[in-house]
């Protein structure tokens, strides 16, 4: 089932790690203190809200892990002496009500928590800065030389405008989600289950999904050095043909934030050292510590942000492009039909266990990956705003 392309991704990867065993690593000496800090991950803009508030533990670089930090108090604050409590709805995520504080251009907003061993942080109070607005999101087809690849890197890149701004210096952080819609590679004909194998009434249940991510990279500008505050054709990530992504409908949203140069200067510095262009080891990384601090004792490391910014958003969707698609696929084996006689071995911990079958009929037990798209961390129901052609 697995294909030889397959197998030579995995041998590139291979010969990836053990060159990559030449370069000497650095590891930061960060000392116990960085270890089961508070994080903080939330924001507040001028899009009603309600607003989130994620809050965890660090965990070490050696077994890196997420450890929500609940049962806190968290309160986001005005300038205006406004007030709102955040209500825990899962482990360590605190949200706002709907019909509760709102974000205001021009206002002050500061976050505060109290964790139940009786520590008080807080951040500075921020400007929530007005919007330059999303002019266009588009893309364009690019082919990359590969020397990793027995072709061309295929895929879109994304590209950005923005509207003219009123002030001459902005500051800009962009942040992204990508939705995509697949298949898996059979439908389902069978099901073994209750040593039982029965035929499966609707072969494309599983067949169709969408997936959502956070696009990884962090995107920054200024616009100080401009003849005039406006952005054209700003790059954005690049998607390839590697992976299912664009295979049937992809969607992307564009967060376009207007920032103070404060959360800028943050920001950047995280895109700096997050930037896999530069390569990972050219510079030693560092720590950067966020916007919230211990009130008894500020010298305390506090990961992460609270951030205050106008907010512009642009969604678009796009089809299947007219380039050469390289991602793996399965392929029925003969091991995959001898399997099939191993099915009374299974135990009920595998059940239900999917089948299918070939062009002559013959039933196939192939990983549950190639027939189950929820196996790839898939829905099968589409997201909301999800528009088909």
């Amino acid at each position: 089932m697995i294909q030889k392309r397959y197998i030579h991704q995995i041998l590139i990867f291979i010969l990836a790690v053990l060159l990559s065993s030449c370069v000497e690593r650095y590891w930061p000496d960060l000392g116990g203190a960085y270890e089961d800090a508070l994080v903080v991950d939330g924001i507040i803009t001028n899009n009603p809200g309600p607003y989130t508030v994620k809050l965890s533990h660090s965990s070490s670089v050696e077994t890196p892990k997420y450890l929500p930090y609940t049962a806190c108090s968290v309160s986001i604050n005005c300038d205006d002496g406004s007030t709102e409590q955040l209500i825990e709805t899962d482990p360590g995520v605190y949200l706002s009500s709907v019909f509760g504080m709102q974000g205001e251009i021009g206002k002050k907003y500061k976050i505060i928590i109290y964790t139940p061993n009786e520590q008080t942080y807080e951040s500075p109070f921020q400007e929530l800065k007005a919007p330059v607005e999303l002019a266009d999101v588009y893309y364009q087809e690019e082919i990359q030389p590969s020397e990793d690849l027995n072709h061309n890197l295929e895929g879109l890149r994304f590209y950005l405008d923005t509207k003219p701004a009123v002030q001459d210096t902005n500051y800009f952080l962009w942040k992204m989600e990508s939705t995509y819609k697949f298949e898996s590679s059979y439908l389902i004909r069978y099901v073994y289950d209750q040593r039982h194998m029965s035929v499966w009434p609707q072969p494309d249940t599983f067949y169709t999904c969408w997936k959502s991510e956070q696009i990884p990279e962090l995107f920054t500008y200024e616009t100080a050095q401009l003849s005039e505050p406006v952005i054209k054709h700003f790059p954005l990530h690049f998607v390839s043909t590697e992976d299912r992504e664009l295979s049937i409908r992809y969607s992307l949203l564009v967060r376009q934030f207007t920032v103070t140069k404060e959360v800028f200067s943050y920001w950047d510095s995280q895109r700096e050292q997050n930037d896999k262009q530069g390569g990972m080891y050219n510079k030693q990384p560092y720590q950067i510590l966020g916007n919230v601090t211990n009130a008894k004792h500020p010298g305390e490391p506090v990961m992460g942000y609270f951030l205050v910014a106008g907010v512009s958003e642009k969604r678009i969707f796009l089809d299947r492009p007219s380039l050469h698609f390289y991602y793996w696929t399965c392929e029925l084996t003969r091991a995959d039909f001898e399997r099939v006689g191993d099915l009374r071995r299974t135990s009920s911990s595998e059940w239900p266990i999917y089948l299918t079958t070939d062009g002559s009929g013959r039933v196939a037990y192939p990983d549950q990956i190639c027939l189950d798209c929820r196996e790839k961390d898939g829905e099968i129901e589409a997201p909301d705003f999800w528009e088909d052609k």
